[in-house]
Order: structure tokens, then C-alpha cells, then sequence
């Protein structure tokens, strides 16, 4: 597998026990308002239509989520969280 992996220029890394929390500080605050934002835009287009989120539509769904989670206060709340 390792090889493999080289072979085909990937990295595989091994995180230290108890720490991606602080590695990743968008996953601790922004990833999480981000799926909310996409479940409550996929609520309204029901709500709305009907039906749910058409394919030609993802992309115009999830930007207007994007946008209402993804904020600069939100993202350096997230930094702060993680300590760094």
C-alpha cells in the first residue's frame, strides 16, 4: 500500500492522538455552521417547492449556505477556538 501511495505522489500522515482539533481549526468552527447553513437552504427549496434540491441547483444552494457560514467573524472564532 505504501508504495502504491508514493508511487502515485501521495502523502499519508499520521496524526498525534487527541490533537486534529487544533490542526484544523475550520473544521472545529466553520465546517459545522457550514452544514447547517446547507440543511436549512435544503429546507427552504422544500419548503418552497416542494421538492428537494434539484441537481442543476446544488451549486446556487450551496453558495447562498456558503455565504451566511462562511463569515469573517465565524472563521477567526474558529482560529481563537483552536488556540492558534
Amino acid at each position: 500500500m505504501r508504495e502504491l501511495t508514493l508511487a502515485n505522489n501521495i502523502h499519508l500522515f499520521c496524526l498525534p492522538p487527541h490533537t486534529t482539533h487544533r490542526l484544523q481549526p475550520l473544521d472545529v468552527g466553520v465546517f459545522g455552521p457550514s452544514r447547517n447553513a446547507w440543511q436549512k437552504e435544503c429546507q427552504e427549496v422544500l419548503a418552497k417547492t416542494g421538492k428537494e434540491v434539484v441537481l442543476k441547483d446544488v451549486v446556487r444552494v450551496y453558495m447562498d449556505a456558503r455565504q451566511k457560514a462562511f463569515k469573517k467573524e465565524t472563521i477567526l472564532a474558529a482560529w481563537r477556538k483552536a488556540g492558534i
